[in-house]
C-alpha cells in the first residue's frame, strides 16, 4: 500500500486562493447590498409621464443620502414609493411642500397664486380639457408631505389622483442615467419591472441595439 501523499506548500496555496476566491465574492455581495440599502439604486423608467426630461427605457442611478438629511425642494426630480400601490417606485417632480397652496387652472400650475411654468423639456400633448386633471385645487399640502406631478402633463397619473407623497415614502434622488434603450413599439407592453427587463434583454440580444448613446451620463435636473 502507497504511502499517503502529504499536502505540498502548492495544494494548501491553491485551496487558500479558492477561499480567498469565495470570501471576495460574498464581500462584494455583502458590500453591494448594504450600497444599495444605504447610499445608492438603480432604477427604471417604464413609463411616459416624465418625457421629454426621462424616457422610457432610462436608467438611472439614484442616491439615498440627501434626503435624510433634508425634504425635497420644489423643482426636484424625486424617486419614492407609490401611496397606494406598496412595492411600487415612482419617479415625479416635486413641485409642492408641506402647507404650499397648489392649484391647476386650464392645465397651469400655480403655487401659492404664483404661476409655475413647465420644466425645460416638459410638455402638454392633449389639446382635451379633462377636468380632474387640467382644473384641480385649491389644495393645501398636509404636513410632512410634497405634492409631485409628472412633466408630461396630459399623461401622468400622480398627486392630481392620488393625493400628496409622505416623507417616509421618498426613496431616493435620481443623479444620471447610466443606460437608455430605445423600447419603440415594445413600450406599450411594459406593465411592471419584470417586462421592462425581458424588453430589454430582448433588444440588447438584438443587432444593431437601440441604445441611446447620447443620453449615457446624462444628469437629471
Amino acid at each position: 500500500m502507497a504511502p499517503k501523499r502529504k499536502k505540498t506548500t502548492n495544494d494548501l496555496t491553491h485551496a487558500q486562493k479558492k477561499l480567498v476566491g469565495y470570501m471576495s465574492f460574498f464581500l462584494a455581495i455583502l458590500i453591494a447590498l448594504i450600497l444599495r440599502a444605504t447610499v445608492i439604486q438603480a432604477f427604471t423608467i417604464p413609463s411616459g409621464s416624465m418625457e421629454d426630461t426621462l424616457l422610457i427605457g432610462d436608467f438611472l442611478i439614484g442616491e439615498k443620502i440627501t434626503y435624510r438629511f433634508r425634504p425635497p425642494h420644489r423643482g426636484e426630480v424625486i424617486i419614492f414609493e407609490h401611496p397606494k400601490v406598496k412595492g411600487r417606485d415612482l419617479i415625479k417632480r416635486c413641485v409642492a411642500l408641506p402647507g404650499d397652496i397648489v392649484e391647476v387652472r386650464d392645465k397651469v400650475l400655480y403655487v401659492n397664486g404664483k404661476r409655475v411654468p413647465l420644466p425645460p423639456k416638459g410638455k402638454h400633448i392633449d389639446p382635451r380639457f379633462i377636468d380632474r386633471r387640467d382644473n384641480f385645487g385649491p389644495y393645501k399640502v398636509p404636513p410632512n408631505c410634497v405634492f409631485a406631478m409628472g412633466d408630461n402633463r396630459d399623461n401622468s397619473e400622480d398627486s392630481r389622483f392620488w393625493g400628496p407623497v409622505p416623507f417616509d415614502k421618498i426613496k431616493a434622488r435620481p443623479v444620471f442615467v447610466y443606460l437608455s434603450v430605445d423600447f419603440g413599439s415594445e413600450a406599450r407592453t411594459i406593465q411592471k419591472s419584470l417586462d421592462i427587463y425581458r424588453v430589454l434583454l430582448k433588444k440588447l440580444l438584438h443587432f444593431p441595439t437601440a441604445i441611446r448613446w447620447k443620453r449615457i451620463g446624462l444628469i437629471v435636473h
